[in-house]
């Protein structure tokens, strides 16, 4: 999950608040029947005695405006799905009922942001539709639990859910909103594919990784598998970098070399353009690639004066660069599998 700025959207929100058979739009009639509010719209149609079938949230519009904004991709796993199925409109806030914190499923929900585009996102079935699935634990464990966002939509310890419009800034959700929400602020994504909480501040006060992990199922079997295998192609982009630049080191003057690490950072740049899958895995691994070839970069240097002067500055300069090293190596930070993979291939010793 990664964070997207939601931009307006005309088109949608023209289609979301179309009037319909009864005189008002769905979102005035769930008002008037459910809260009692009265739209402003004269004359004033008659009160409803049902509530509408919630349905605005399905046209094309929405849906067109929506694969704009995430291209494509799930919101909360970041899985392409239009090669494979049709989106499915998600409410962040359950429209019809959500489950308390007994598991009872209580009604109404957030009925007044039914149709309300701030409040829809494109999700793929797997986070969307609640059903048992294999998931991966941090031990290396694969365990047969239920996920899947279905009206679940849990608050923190002591936050009351809000039951008019005017309650909503109150509440503290423990789901996270990529419209909203920092999501790298929650979630730590590691090479192998596997996610967990992140240990931020922002997570020990308000655990959203943990419940958005669990929730959307962010590891599920499948889902693990799929980002492992694109981390592979990124680690293989990765080290032709790290290739290109030791063969510069070796052959500063010839063309070619400098085309081949050209060549090699545009290769490594496809994982990094906002329509690619799996953006918060790869942002992560850029990260972590980006120290260890400027440590790796700084060794090298080092390393070739000391071996050319001998002298004491050289040889002090290079010391410092090892230390460095060593940091990195057990920085706690890092995603340390990742490391030692590129520190390999960067040409660092075992140290």
């Amino acid at each position: 999950m990664i964070r997207v700025v939601r931009v307006p959207a005309v088109s949608a929100e023209e289609s979301l608040e179309r009037i319909g058979r009864s005189g008002m739009s769905e979102r005035e009639h769930a008002l008037w029947h459910f809260g009692g509010v009265e739209p402003s719209r004269r004359p004033l149609p008659r009160r409803p005695d049902k509530a509408p079938n919630f349905t605005a949230y399905k046209c094309e519009a929405v849906k067109k405006a929506l694969s704009g904004l995430f291209g494509t991709k799930c919101a909360y796993c970041e899985s392409p799905y239009a090669h494979i199925t049709a989106m499915e409109v998600e409410h962040f806030r359950p429209k019809g009922g959500y489950i308390d914190d007994d598991g009872k499923f209580r009604s109404p929900g957030y009925y007044w942001l039914a149709a309300s585009y701030d409040n829809l996102l494109p999700s793929c079935i797997d986070c969307n539709r609640e059903r048992k699935q294999f998931h991966w634990t941090k031990d290396g464990r694969r365990v047969l639990t239920k996920s899947g966002k279905a009206n679940r939509f849990p608050m923190a310890p002591g936050t009351r859910r809000a039951k008019i419009p005017a309650d909503l800034p109150k509440e503290r959700p423990l789901l996270l909103n990529p419209c909203t929400d920092y999501p790298d602020q929650h979630l730590r994504f590691f090479a192998d594919g596997f996610v967990e909480p992140a240990k931020t501040p922002q997570e020990n006060r308000m655990p959203k990784g943990r419940a958005t992990i669990d929730i959307y199922g962010l590891v599920r079997d499948a889902l693990v598998s799929e980002r492992r295998k694109w981390a592979t192609l990124m680690e293989a982009a990765m080290q032709g970098v790290l290739t290109a630049d030791r063969n510069l080191r070796e052959h500063p003057q010839d063309p070619a070399m400098v085309s081949q690490r050209t060549n090699a950072e545009n290769a490594l740049s496809f994982f990094l353009r906002p329509d690619s899958p799996y953006l918060a895995m790869a942002n992560a691994m850029e990260f972590t690639f980006r120290i260890v070839r400027a440590a790796a970069r700084d060794y090298h240097l080092a390393r070739t004066a000391w071996s050319h002067s001998k002298d004491a500055q050289d040889r002090a300069a290079l010391v410092q660069r090892v230390a460095v090293l060593q940091q990195i190596m057990t920085d706690a930070t890092l995603d340390l599998a990742l490391v030692a993979k590129l520190f390999k291939q960067a040409g660092i010793p075992n140290l």
